[in-house]
């Protein structure tokens, strides 16, 4: 009860009344409707961004056949047949489009197999070792070729794992795998599978399990990437720079203004100070990601050398994405939007570079123009030395760069009219009209002989 009658008591002291307070009346749509249109506004704009988000998903396992895989047949028997026959029946939307090419000329060796998803002319590739259906014939017929038979000398896939490792795992590695399973069995309707049951020595157990486990596919992967958080490499680390760009955009913002530097520097001086002080910054941020990318990275055999590289890849990410900021937030995007502005530009960038465009839907193809699509590649190219999209990535990077360094200048120049527009004296109009008309009533006035 006394604390009641404490707070009415403080409230008549500042003059506080209840918002049905009749001194209200006229102003409580001014409060209500601009609440209403920032969360209408809100609601869009999250509906929008993460549709579009979701949106490169949308369908998704329809589209793994943009992703063409090279095969090679170096044996030239029943066991390519098996394949051939079996991706007929396995062939679709859902499944990688395999390209079988001839053994000789480009393709006349498995380096040049491997060479060719290096490339990146191929997403990955398939080849049958030379002798292989030959060697399965003589296991099967039991003897010394049982004993040393090796299904997994057969067959063998080819991808780079450091290439949208969990895209790649699933939608290449394992499609691979299961064709060559279901490739055993088809094995067992070709000529040389009816002749090897016929000829099958039965006493021989190194012959039957010949039979039974004729091949088995071997993985010969380009920069195994099997550590855990390969999964951020992609997404978070595409989030992490453009939140630490955008925060500090703030800082630098919100001291300029406080210390009245858009209004006192000069013009160049104070785009000087801004550009020192963003490359300075995005210096040390790149090196703090790649650091904690490379303390976690395990087993990963990436070279000491390309911690250095990957440091400048992530420092050109984060110079573009504050020259986004610097020209647009606080010039011509009000601080009130900046936090929709952000968010938007994040989930663009993560939508380019968390799954790859080929197998996205038509319209999500405009991915290839944001940076963090072209940074992820050239980052692949510097962890596994393939997947070579420069004359794709540095075109695109250096437009967003030096367009992005043009618009900064223009922004510091609104920055400073800004800051001398609202650095002018207000006139009060009615006292400037009173002081005229006192004036003229002093100019009328008869002088007293």
């Amino acid at each position: 009860m006394a604390a009641s009658t404490t707070d009415s008591a403080a409230s008549a002291t500042l003059g506080r009344v209840s918002l049905r307070h009749s001194s209200w009346n006229g102003q409580r749509k001014g409060i209500f409707i601009p609440l209403v249109g920032a969360a209408v506004m809100l609601y869009l704009v999250f509906l929008g961004d993460m549709s579009y988000l979701f949106g490169t998903t949308f369908h998704q396992r329809d589209h793994i056949h943009a992703l063409n895989v090279l095969v090679i047949d170096f044996d030239g028997g029943a066991i390519s047949e098996a394949l051939s026959n079996t991706y007929q029946h396995m062939q679709g939307a859902g499944f990688p489009t395999l390209d079988f090419q001839s053994a000789s000329g480009r393709y006349s060796d498995p380096a040049a197999v491997r060479d060719a998803v290096c490339s990146g002319d191929y997403w990955g590739a398939m080849y049958t070792h030379a002798g292989a259906s030959d060697e399965l014939a003589s296991a099967v017929s039991g003897g010394p070729g049982a004993a040393d038979y090796a299904p997994n000398n057969t067959v063998s896939y080819i991808y780079n794992q450091a290439r949208y490792p969990t895209i790649a795992d699933n939608a290449l590695g394992a499609n691979l795998r299961a064709l060559v399973t279901a490739a055993r069995e088809a094995y067992y309707g070709t000529d040389q599978g009816r002749e090897a049951l016929a000829n099958l020595d039965r006493a021989d157990a190194g012959a039957v399990q010949a039979f039974l486990n004729p091949f088995q596919p071997s993985a010969e992967l380009i920069t195994p990437t099997m550590q855990g958080s390969r999964a951020y490499y992609n997404t978070l680390n595409v989030v992490f720079p453009i939140l630490l760009t955008f925060f500090f955009l703030l800082v630098v913002n919100g001291i300029s203004i406080a210390k009245g530097l858009p209004l006192r520097l000069r013009r160049r001086d104070f785009w000087i100070l801004r550009f020192v002080v963003s490359k300075a910054y995005a210096f040390f941020a790149a090196l703090i990601i790649t650091a904690y990318t490379w303390a976690f990275r395990e087993d990963w055999a990436v070279g000491s050398h390309v911690f250095a590289t990957n440091w400048m890849i992530v420092w050109f990410l984060i110079d573009i994405n504050w020259q986004v900021f610097d020209a647009t937030i606080g010039a011509y995007v009000p601080m009130e939007l900046a936090p929709i502005f952000m968010m938007t530009w994040v989930l663009m960038n993560v939508a380019s570079a968390a799954f790859p465009l080929q197998i996205a839907p038509g319209f999500y193809r405009i991915g290839f123009a944001f940076p963090a699509y072209n940074i992820y590649s050239l980052q692949v190219q510097a962890w596994s030395g393939c997947a070579n999209e420069l004359h794709i990535a540095l075109p695109v990077l250096f437009t967003w760069w030096v367009l992005g360094h043009i618009a900064a200048v223009f922004a510091v120049r609104k920055r400073c009219a800004d800051a001398e527009k609202a650095a002018m004296p207000v006139v009060d109009e009615p006292a400037q009209h009173k002081q005229a008309d006192v004036a003229s009533v002093g100019l009328d006035t008869p002088k007293v002989a």
